[in-house]
This record gives structure tokens, sequence and C-alpha cells, in this order.
């Protein structure tokens, strides 16, 4: 039987848990089996409401990661720090993806003897060299027996089938010696696009707005950069034919180095024209990820689950120097450890690559998971969350603003993006499972308040976002195409890949390196005096929650930029040794 799983599973849903012992077999119409059934299903560190639709058949196919012991983790976080370390020799020498595959990860050998343990349990195992972590699929009956979990068929609030256990998977003994954590089993995963909303900005009031004119007038266009989004719709050239054609832009050409061509849509659109009209001479590639069209072809979740993963893989491995915008993201709480430590390590690996990686921070304020609850449910604790992968420590998590411009259309001030009506606003907030990075320092940034554990924070740095002063976009809006708004965190994610692209080229003609990851120059220059001020910090307003402040917050992060000075304060920072 197929499952109904539609947007649910552009991943596996994840969770940390690992516990020593010894496996033992559950049968399924045992008393422990049918006490579990009448719970609801196990989600990682939340539970949400869902229909409980019966077992899961014995032979049904099944998959969950699990996190492989790695011994050269502490020299790959060496290493990396020293990419990103002006005084360090191997500053801003980037790897090759053959190269980053070739020095780190679990050795073969290791990964070979956890694969013939799974094997004896009638699970396999798929593993790209360089990885951190698996893919292992087996059947239900395999599963349960081999974790110690008996698996049901479940319906959520918004009407999609999954398949959940009943609690945390129990690793078996034998994988201790190679295997970290294992992933909670679950197909519930439901991605949020995050949003698209009249008029809006035109490209010469964001560039006025952001002082990214100077950049401009130096003739710089962005020519020779490369810009990657992750999309999950399709565009229409004839939108951007007519959005280059009104506003005076060079054409657009984006190309689509994988996935099919798919229907036309507001938020791939939104994401290439804002880029566009930033740094009209970048190149912009498009990674399309049809997941109704995976899911038809998959023969299982557990396919579904690799070809997925494989493609994120594939996006991060195939463009090294490159800038990735992203605008989707996941509710953190329920997905786990496992994950986390999964997309951390794909970003790691990004920044090893040299690519500047930003993504939205979400459109629901500071309760990202407020979807995943019956519609009408008040945000409480249980939905206060950020989601994934923005809050990854190797991403620049953006989040959003209200701009208001000057009579001369440059900056004139900002407040934190909000819409307390429909709990609507920038997302962000205290990640569940990545601890607070070296970099992550300043004003602002310890909050014994909202951070008391001291863990990883979002967002980095924030854009516009708001509707009401969003950048003029052509977008297919009902049966046909219009001018509009752009808006949500959406907005504010190409907004920093375009100026990063026009940044890379500045520092490349002062005979400097491109950017990579940079939050580790973004926090030093926020924390330190620098030639220029490179930040608009936001004060007021919040994201429902947690409010805008002098210096670092988690509703603005640093703040939004003035780019001519930041680019300035970059060059002053990599010639400085970062001081």
């Amino acid at each position: 039987m197929r499952p109904s799983l539609a947007m649910r599973i552009l991943a596996v849903a994840l969770t940390s848990s690992v516990v020593v012992g010894v496996a033992l077999p559950l049968q399924r119409d045992s008393p422990l089996n049918q006490a579990r059934a009448s719970a609801v299903p196990y989600l990682g560190s939340a539970r949400f409401t869902a229909a409980d639709l019966g077992p899961v058949a014995p032979a049904t196919p099944l998959s969950t990661v699990l996190v492989l012991n790695n011994p050269n983790m502490a020299r790959e976080a060496a290493d990396l720090t020293a990419l990103y370390t002006p005084t360090s020799p191997r500053f801003g020498h980037y790897l090759t993806a053959a190269r980053l595959a070739a020095q780190y990860g679990p050795t073969a050998a290791a990964v070979d003897r956890a694969r013939t343990i799974l094997r004896r349990m009638g699970i396999s195992a798929d593993w790209h060299r360089g990885n951190d972590w698996l893919i292992a699929t087996g059947s239900a009956r395999a599963f349960e027996i081999a974790f110690q979990v008996a698996t049901r068929w479940y319906r959520s609030p918004t009407g999609l089938k999954f398949y959940a256990a009943d609690r945390a998977p129990v690793l078996p003994a034998a994988l201790h010696p190679y295997v970290t954590s294992i992933s909670r089993i679950s197909s519930d995963f439901e991605p949020t696009r995050f949003a698209i909303p009249p008029g809006g900005l035109t490209p010469t009031d964001l560039l006025g707005a952001y002082d990214i004119t100077p950049l401009r007038n130096l003739g710089l266009d962005g020519a020779g950069q490369t810009v990657v989004f992750f999309e999950l719709d399709g565009f229409a050239q004839s939108d951007f034919d007519t959005f280059t054609a009104k506003l005076g832009l060079p054409p657009m050409q984006p190309v689509i180095k994988a996935g099919p061509t798919m229907q036309p849509g507001a938020e791939t659109e939104m994401d290439l024209e804002v880029v566009h009209a930033i740094a009209p001479a970048a190149k912009l590639v498009i990674y399309n990820f049809d997941i109704q069209g995976e899911i038809k072809k998959a023969t299982s979740d557990a396919q579904f689950l690799q070809t997925q993963l494989d493609f994120q893989n594939r996006m991060v491995s195939e463009n090294p120097g490159a800038v990735i915008s992203q605008s989707w993201g996941l509710c953190e709480k329920p997905l786990g450890q496992a994950l986390a430590d999964a997309y951390k390590n794909l970003y790691d690996h990004a920044d090893a690559l040299g690519e500047s990686v930003f993504v939205s921070t979400g459109d629901n304020a500071a309760y990202q998971c407020l979807p995943q609850v019956p519609r009408g449910t008040a945000p409480s604790a249980d939905t206060l969350a950020v989601p994934l992968p923005a809050d990854a420590p190797g991403v620049t998590a953006t989040g959003g603003t209200r701009l208001s411009l000057s009579s001369n259309h440059g900056w004139y001030n900002e407040t934190v993006w909000e819409q307390p009506a429909e709990t609507n606003g920038t997302g962000g907030g205290v990640s569940l499972y990545y601890n607070r990075p070296a970099w992550q320092q300043g004003t602002g940034v310890l909050d014994p308040l909202y951070n008391p554990r001291g863990m990883r924070s979002i967002p980095d740095v924030s854009a516009d976002a708001d509707p009401t002063s969003g950048v003029s976009i052509y977008i297919p809006i009902g049966n046909s195409s219009q001018w509009a708004g752009g808006g949500g965190t959406s907005q504010s994610a190409p907004i920093w890949a375009g100026i990063t692209a026009l940044i890379n080229q500045y520092l490349q003609g002062k005979q400097l390196h491109p950017v990579g990851f940079m939050n580790p120059a973004l926090y030093r220059i926020a924390a330190h005096p620098t030639p220029f001020q490179a930040f608009h910090d936001v004060t007021m307003g919040s994201n429902l929650y947690y409010p805008a402040t002098p210096g670092y917050d988690m509703a603005s992060g640093l703040g939004t930029p003035d780019v001519w000075n930041l680019a300035r304060d970059l060059e002053a920072y990599q010639r400085g040794g970062g001081q």
C-alpha cells in the first residue's frame, strides 16, 4: 500500500534517544503492544494530536537515520575553524567535495562493520563517504525487533497519513561502538514553505534602503557569482520577462541543475526576482525537489527518504563557493538530536566548501510548531520552537523586519515584523539540540532569562519581511500572475543571498577571499569596534515572545545590514587578521 504522505516526508523525522541495553523482540499482540497502541505516536520531544489508523503491516518498509561514531570529528571541527580564522594559514582555502569526503567522516571499515550487524537484523544501510550518518531501511517487523518499538499508521490534524513508532527506539548493544544515536521512526514530516503575501519596493528602493548602491556604482553586479536555490515549486519564464522589462533589469536566465521543471509558484519566483534585483549578473541555479512526484515514484518511504537526503547532499557537494538561499523549514521540536546532527554535518560540509548558506527562520513568529497542532490552538510553550535547518550552526539564519524609508529612499527605520492577530511574524528563538557556537558572542547573546542553557539562538541577522514593505515582485496569484509586494522571511533570505554575491565580488576584486560561512565574521564585526557601522540595530517590537533589545536579540539577531559598510568591514576583517 502506498502511503499518502504528501508534504510530511521531505525527510524522515528523527529523535535523539540512545538507550543502552539489549534489544528484546516485541510480539505484536502482547499486552505491552496493546497498551502502546492506545497512546499517541512518539514524535520526539513533543507529542501532537493524531488519529490512530491501526498497525503497520509487518512487511512494510520503514527507514531511519543512524548517526555514526566519527573519530575525525574533533579534527574536522578544528580544520573548519581554521578555514574561517583570518590569522590561520588555512584561512579561505576551502576544500573540494572530493577532498572533504576523503579526509573526514567515519572510516569505511567501521561503517562496513555496522552494516554487517544491521544486515543480520534484516536491515540494509546506505552511506556516502564523508557523511556522519547513514540511512537504515528494513521491514516494520525487522525494525520492531531490532529497535524495540511498535509501529502504527496515524492521520495528522491536517489530514495527512504517516507511520510512527510508539516510543524512542533502543539502539542494539552490538551497534554501540559504531553508532552514537538513532532517529525516531516516523514519516511524520511536514516542511513549511515560508510566506508569500500590494506594489512593493523597486530595486532602486531596495538598493538605497540597505546602502547597496555604492557597490553597484563600483560596477559590481554579481558577475562571476552563483546563487543556488532549493525550491519546492517552479517558475514561468514569462513572469521573469515581465519583471525585468518593467523594472529595467537585465534578462533573467535561471538554470535548473537538478530536479524536473515544475508548475510555477510564487515562492520560487520571489526568491529569484529578489536576488536578481540586487545582483542582476549573478548566475541563478535551481535545485527543484518535486515532493509529489518523488512520492509517486518511490516504492516506499525509505526510498523517498534516501532520495531527498541524497538530493540535499548533491546540492551542497556540486556548488563549492556558491551562495545558497533556502526558504523552507521544519518545526525542530519533534525531530530530535539525530536529525539535528545530520543537518549539522551537511552544513558543516557546505562551510568547508566555502559556501554561504542563508535559511529563513519562518513566519509563525516564535511558535514554529503551531502549524502542527489543530487549527485554532492558542500559542503555548508546547508550540514555542525554531525551525530546522535555520538553527543549524553552519548556516546564517535570517529573520524579518518591517522597513521604513526616508524621503530620499534611504533607510529610515526598522522594527521587528509581527502580526499578532494571525500569530505571524519573524521566527526566532533557542535551539533544543545545538550548543551555542564559539563564534556566537556579543552584547545580548548570553541571555540567562530566555536562554539559560546557553544554546544556539537564531536569527543571526534580519532583513525586510513585512508584506507591507516588501520588494516589488511579479508572481502567480490565483489563476494569473500579478504585481505584489513580497513578504515573509522567504524574502529576507534571498535579500542576504544577493547582498553576499555583491560582497564576494567586491572582496575578490581586492584580492581577498569570498566570505563563505559568514557568521564568525558577522559576530566579530558586531561585537568589536570597526571602521564602519555595519548593522542597523533593531530595538522595537517582538516576535510575539522574544523582544527586540539593544545588541543581539532573538527577534532580529544582530540587525539588518548597511551593505557598503559591511563590505568594507569585511575587507578590514580579512586584512587585519580578524581583529
